[in-house]
């Protein structure tokens, strides 16, 4: 095997360099081929890149502007929502004061009707206590007078003359009249 390697060395004697290969003709039809390469990408490549290229931007501008408006749009509803919050919260404070004015009101109007029907309550309780004083007073004197009517005629009836009984009616009765 190394025998192969030193032959392979003993042939391969070409001034290899970095900037120049051994063989010129490779240089310069490399050179042709690369600037045929590169003038047909400059005649018919570069209008699609920069076509690519500048469509690209557009695009990005586009996504930036339109992210813009929707940054603006979402500030804007940002703002009317916040705007509702603080509405929101006045009308809750608005709706919870007169609410409670509402409830002071509904208060003095239970406490002023419950004073006037315990008023009327006891108005009518004491016209029926008169009322029943009353009646009670119209049936014992009922009732009086006709036991003395009966005291009467039992007195008559066991000895009394006509002119004492006349007097004694007479009596009661007065006493009677003047004590309602």
């Amino acid at each position: 095997m190394n025998a192969i390697i030193l032959a392979a060395e003993e042939g391969a004697h070409h001034a290899n360099s970095f900037l120049l290969p051994g063989d010129i003709n490779e240089v310069i039809w490399g050179s042709i081929a690369f600037l045929l390469l590169v003038a047909a990408f400059f005649w018919k490549g570069l209008k699609p890149v920069k076509g690519m290229w500048y469509g690209r931007i557009e695009r990005i501008a586009n996504e930036l502007e339109s992210a813009e408006a929707a940054r603006r749009e979402a500030e804007g509803k940002l703002a009317a929502v916040e705007s509702d919050i603080a509405d929101a919260d006045s009308e809750r404070d608005r709706i919870l004061a007169e609410a409670r004015e509402t409830a002071g009101t509904v208060r003095a109007q239970i406490i002023e009707r419950a004073g006037t029907d315990a008023a009327d309550l006891r108005a009518r309780g004491t016209a029926d206590v008169e009322a029943q004083k009353a009646q009670a007073s119209n049936d014992l004197q009922a009732e009086i007078g006709v036991l003395a009517l009966g005291a009467a005629e039992a007195v008559v009836t066991n000895s009394l003359d006509a002119g004492t009984q006349n007097e004694l009616i007479e009596n009661y009765i007065n006493r009677v009249g003047a004590g309602s």
